[in-house]
């Protein structure tokens, strides 16, 4: 079973000082790496990701998705959220912009995975009621715009990304809009062990990332 949760993008106008020194992220892996790569690539080539949702569409026996290759994925609406996503790509004007990989994002994803992952929990808040501007803020001087997904369970970086784009069970498409704002141009992610879902899938979304003082 795969879970996803959204956050609407925020707009920073102040926050609070730095909170206490954070223990040093480990450096980003390759595959955290690659996540940040789909999104690059599913923006600037939204038709070519709606071919092939197309042909991965097909694969639905009511609303169980078995895409080739794949575990079979229990989904809440079926065929129909494929197809509307699909729809989605052909029509969205390709955002013709290479999506820096920020560490600083990074750092600030894995503190939410290393504290959520080992609870079971879902969602944006922390163990200790953080939010996801606060977290991302104690680990980047302050950005203007930004914005956070999370997806749950064993993917690849691209079917990691195609379905948040999908955005199954989610009226609004909200993971789908953070990924398609023009406005974000960084992002970081982690990715790591979560006790419920096996694998959580963190992504700090920022317009920019400003130069450290």
């Amino acid at each position: 079973m795969i879970r996803s949760v959204m956050a609407v993008p925020l707009a920073l106008s102040c926050l609070c000082a730095q909170t206490a020194r954070m223990p040093p992220a480990p450096p980003s892996t390759a595959a955290e790496q690659a996540v940040v790569r789909e999104i690059t690539k599913i923006r600037m080539f939204p038709q070519a990701y709606a071919k092939y949702l197309r042909a991965l569409g097909k694969d639905f026996e009511g609303t169980r998705w078995k895409p080739l290759h794949h575990v079979p994925i229990r989904t809440n609406e079926g065929r129909a959220a494929v197809e509307e996503a699909a729809e989605f790509l052909e029509q969205v004007r390709p955002i013709n912009v290479n999506m820096a990989f920020s560490e600083e994002l990074h750092a600030a994803a894995w503190d939410h995975m290393m504290d959520q992952g080992p609870t079971g929990q879902t969602g944006h808040v922390g163990t200790n009621g953080s939010t996801f501007d606060q977290r991302i803020v104690r680990r980047t001087p302050q950005p203007g715009m930004i914005g956070e997904v999370i997806m749950y369970g064993d993917e690849t970086p691209r079917m990691a990304v195609i379905q948040l784009v999908i955005d199954d069970g989610v009226p609004d498409r909200g993971h789908r809009k953070a990924l398609f704002n023009p406005e974000f141009r960084v992002a970081g992610a982690a990715i790591g062990p979560h006790k419920g879902y096996g694998i959580m899938t963190v992504v700090e979304l920022a317009d920019e990332i400003p130069s450290k003082p």
